[in-house]
């Protein structure tokens, strides 16, 4: 599953979150199959946030 935004990908990390807690009796097949997506997106998403944070500092240096 490849993201176009960090806003779909943490779209995404929200409704599997939110499925976890909604569901009592959840197969060992969804855990498995919704912990890998709800991983990719969590990546996406810190992935992301780390190249901004790069991205602002690199802006910073060059304004000092």
């Amino acid at each position: 599953m490849e993201y176009e935004s960090f806003e779909s990908a943490l779209e995404d990390l929200k409704n599997i979150v939110q499925k976890f807690e909604n569901k009592n009796d959840i197969t060992i097949d969804e855990l498995l199959d919704n912990y890998e997506k709800g991983m990719i997106a969590y990546t996406f998403c810190m992935r992301k946030l780390d190249d901004t944070q790069k991205r602002i500092k690199i802006i910073d240096e060059k304004m000092t």
